[in-house]
């Protein structure tokens, strides 16, 4: 496998702010035939590395050594141009388009009579290990089906390095082993990759070369090889982190039912086999997760919850509840962008969405701006979402920071239920472990946690109960120290042995 550096970036400075450098003399070498990933705390500033390489953004200082060559991409055009093409977190595509108009349209006017059949495209989709009907209209596809035809529109424009921001986040298990297999076909014929991740494991797994940002600055960048996983945390945060250790309660029993499900049904769905005939109890004191592979129900359980859907068929009891009947929760939705925030108002609304037409933050029918801001300050620094104050609107935070925020107004709800659905998904390590203390502490102080995650590790640790779903149904229910082979049997509709 050839080892040849492909791209260097040399001494990289950039600032959106004069005197706070979200990058800071950063050089990074890119060689051929590898996967190369790019480690950091949300806010490192590792997607914008990424985006002054495809052009999206220039450089303060520094530059660029394509196969020694000093070149400049003052546009995605020019980094296209030179064979550098980027799978963005969030995709590129024209949804109403089927698979086959994407391409066409991504593709040089020179490449695209050799697309002109759909025949010839989904040959060359099968050639790449990337199989996929091109007729389909791209809203139709499931994700990991979307990011297929992000990375085809990077090889059909014959990109030599391909780019790849927090490509997994999206993907379940199967799916994340699936990607890696494409990646490594494509670093094998003597392409380049760069993959930007918070996966610990895909690293030592997948990648062969890492390097580490902290605070816009290169703290290591080498070889994966005889490195171990608290080796990239401790230059990813700064300090030792034990990723093992359990967040254990108080020991005490769990007090009263906050929150019971009575043989709830809930009809399937394209995506999801819906709810068949399951209960479970949520206690005061003690933190329950959901484990199951994506799609057997875990929605429909945050929705009964979060009283966005009614049961077709049993009944949902809460011990206190809002007036219109639903159970009163503090919620950290699955999709934090399209459910949990509201992207361009202020941090400060954003943090007190819950109470904002509420005493004292609004006064006949007028917000009281002066006590918003008093509260939201006090939430930011209790939460440690870092940003220059509450009125500037979360878009341009880190995910770490805006999840901080959708928790915090969760903490912030006067509930003794707190639901989260894949509270930690695209986060760096210290940000998913502060989240998951913050949890344990919720139901440590007497509140009762739903904790919903495609994350196995962290439901083990977590867990002081762990409710199993496969095929709509609650499967069986174990110990928070239940094994993981324990917990898989059932996943997968075995028997735990």
């Amino acid at each position: 496998m050839p080892t040849d550096p492909f791209l260097t970036l040399t001494g990289i400075t950039k600032a959106f702010v004069p005197g706070h450098p979200v990058l800071d003399n950063v050089t990074v070498t890119v060689r051929r035939g590898e996967i190369h990933a790019i480690l950091g705390e949300n806010g490192a500033g590792k997607s914008t590395l990424l985006n002054i390489l495809f052009g999206m953004y220039q450089p303060d200082m520094g530059g660029i050594l394509l196969e020694g060559r000093e070149v400049i991409h003052r546009s995605p055009a020019d980094a296209i141009a030179n064979r550098i093409g980027m799978v963005h977190q969030h995709f590129k595509l024209v949804p109403t388009f089927t698979v086959a108009e994407n391409l066409r349209l991504a593709a040089p006017p020179a490449i695209r009579p050799s697309l002109a059949r759909n025949a010839d495209i989904a040959r060359l989709a099968d050639s790449f290990g990337l199989a996929i009907d091109p007729k389909a209209i791209v809203s139709t596809l499931p994700l990991y089906l979307q990011q297929r035809v992000e990375i085809l529109k990077a090889l059909i424009n014959r990109a030599e390095l391909i780019l790849f921001d927090e490509p997994t986040t999206i993907l379940n298990p199967a799916e994340i082993d699936a990607f890696y297999k494409v990646l490594q076909q494509i670093a094998a014929e003597g392409r380049a990759v760069v993959v930007v991740t918070h996966h610990l494991n895909e690293v030592t797994e997948h990648a062969q070369h890492a390097s580490v940002i902290r605070r816009g600055q290169l703290i290591s960048s080498g070889p994966v090889a005889g490195r171990a996983r608290e080796d990239f945390v401790r230059d990813m945060v700064g300090h030792e982190v034990d990723l093992s250790a359990a967040l254990d309660g108080t020991g005490e029993a769990p007090g009263p039912v906050r929150l019971a499900l009575h043989n709830v049904s809930v009809a399937a769905t394209p995506s999801s086999s819906g709810l068949r005939d399951t209960s479970l109890t949520l206690r005061a004191g003690e933190v329950v997760g959901i484990a199951g592979v994506e799609g057997n129900g875990q929605r429909e359980l945050f929705e009964l919850v979060a009283g966005t859907i009614l049961p077709d068929s049993g009944r949902v009891e809460a011990g206190r509840t809002h007036a219109d009947g639903r159970p009163r929760a503090g919620l950290v939705p699955e999709d934090r962008h399209q459910e949990g925030l509201v992207l361009d108002l202020p941090i400060a609304i954003n943090l007190l969405l819950n109470k904002i037409d509420e005493a004292p933050y609004a006064r006949a029918g007028r917000l009281n701006h002066a006590a918003i801001t008093a509260r939201a300050e006090e939430m930011r620094a209790a939460s440690d979402v870092r940003s220059r104050n509450v009125h500037v609107t979360p878009r341009i935070l880190s995910g770490g920071n805006q999840q901080k925020i959708v928790l915090a107004r969760a903490m912030n709800e006067d509930a003794d239920i707190i639901a989260v659905y894949q509270p930690t998904r695209g986060l760096d390590v210290a940000a998913s472990e502060e989240i998951l203390r913050r949890l344990r502490d919720a139901a440590n102080g007497g509140r009762a946690v739903l904790f919903i995650s495609s994350n196995l590790d962290e439901i083990m640790r977590i867990s002081d109960r762990i409710i199993i779903v496969y095929a709509g149904r609650a499967v069986g229910e174990l110990d928070g120290r239940a094994s993981r082979a324990e917990i898989g049997a059932l996943m997968t509709g075995g028997a735990a042995h």
